[in-house]
């Protein structure tokens, strides 16, 4: 999906893969991350960001919740991260990351709560009034007073599978009425995802029916007296979107794919931000009608196309036809059609760039600096953000600081 635009605005990130690939300085199957590009295109968002008006929150599940990149695009000026399930918080808090937003698509488990008000997040999302009554109980317990937003959910809204629920529209003032009378909570505002959506057919982003309820929400609370100040509006956040979720009423955004160049627009459109993570892996066996690389990272939506396939650095590769497996697949390795199958090297390196969900695939991380001139492995890392040592085992419990 990205290869061709990654060797066009980033070739060195190519290159410099290939040749630590090579070299056996990262692993097969392992995902790599250009520092120094991400930290340039955090720094593109906030700017944009800021010029709408809008809250930018950083999302890392993209890239593994990587303590090293979040600090990256952290001091770039996007410091508060998104904790999509209470497993991120941990890891990111512990390594000093400070905490924007929780509990939106995961919600807090029952015995997190206490936990997830001491990380002191600005605001956490809850999908009705038992949720909040846990919250208000731990605010209480702590002395404090924790802002809440409300996940609505309206007839029309669309939500993927597996991520459904929040206060129906019409139940919205009855529910933010209850949540009042709870002590220790104040209610910031609303939320829902996804609020925009690729469109294939036309090329571009398009708002979904979640955008317009979230704004009838606000309206609703508004006349009946709440003073609700939060329109969060998270999904295909990027400089180009920012504009129109502005112009919707939105205050605070959550850019997570844009941060490496991945958003469907990326793929079609040269936008500020740059490609910044590739996948390399290596060819494993070949047979009669295909190749097969090494996998793990395969992300199912990940719609790719093609692959580069090096059997030395510095060489012309062989572009390879991808062929995903169904998504109930286990992807063992991945499929790569050639001419002639016979003619690929068992050891090649393959090198992939597609729209990944970096923290559910079962993958390594390099993070690495320097990609222009004098390329540094900065870590090795699982998919959920635990440092490595160079027999790739962990080397802590994740929480101190990198």
């Amino acid at each position: 999906m990205f290869i061709d635009v990654t060797r066009r605005r980033n070739p060195r990130l190519i290159d410099t893969a290939v040749e630590l690939h090579r070299s056996g300085r990262i692993p097969s199957n392992c995902y790599v991350v250009d520092l120094d590009t991400v930290s340039d295109n955090a720094a593109v968002v906030a700017r944009a960001a800021a010029s709408h008006g809008l809250t930018a929150y950083q999302v890392t599940k993209q890239f593994g919740r990587n303590p090293i990149v979040a600090r990256a695009v952290a001091e770039a000026g996007i410091d508060k991260v998104v904790a999509v399930d209470f497993e991120e918080a941990r890891l990111l808090a512990g390594h000093g990351l400070r905490i924007g937003h929780l509990g939106h698509l995961v919600q807090v488990p029952r015995d997190e709560v206490d936990l997830a008000v001491e990380m002191d997040p600005d605001f956490v999302t809850v999908f009705g009034v038992d949720q909040a009554a846990r919250f208000s109980r731990a605010a209480e317990r702590r002395g404090v007073v924790q802002d809440i937003t409300l996940r609505v959910a309206g007839p029309n809204d669309t939500f993927y599978p597996g991520q459904r629920g929040g206060v129906a529209l019409d139940q919205v003032v009855d529910a933010a009425t209850r949540i009042a009378a709870l002590p220790g909570l104040r209610l910031r505002g609303v939320t829902s995802f996804p609020v925009l959506l690729w469109d294939d057919a036309t090329g571009a982003f398009a708002p979904t029916e979640n955008l317009a309820t979230l704004g009838a929400a606000s309206e609703s609370l508004r006349a009946a007296g709440f003073a609700v100040d939060v329109l969060n509006a998270p999904s295909a956040c990027c400089s180009a979107t920012f504009a129109t979720k502005a112009a919707a009423g939105a205050t605070h955004v959550e850019p997570g794919s844009c941060l490496i160049g991945q958003t469907p627009l990326h793929a079609v459109s040269d936008e500020p931000e740059r490609p910044a993570m590739i996948y390399v892996s290596e060819v494993s066996h070949t047979t009669s009608d295909a190749a097969y690389a090494i996998a793990g990272g395969l992300y199912p939506r990940c719609k790719s196309r093609t692959a580069l396939v090096y059997d030395e650095s510095g060489a012309d590769p062989l572009v390879a036809r991808v062929e995903l497996d169904p998504a109930e697949a286990i992807d063992y390795y991945g499929t790569l059609r050639v001419d002639d199958p016979g003619a690929v090297r068992v050891g090649s390196t393959v090198v992939y760039a597609f729209r990944a969900q970096v923290f559910v695939s079962k993958c390594f991380v390099a993070v690495v600096s320097g990609v222009e001139h004098d390329p540094v492995v900065e870590g090795i890392f699982t998919s959920i953000g635990f440092r490595l040592g160079s027999d790739l085992l962990p080397t802590t419990n994740g929480g101190t600081a990198s």
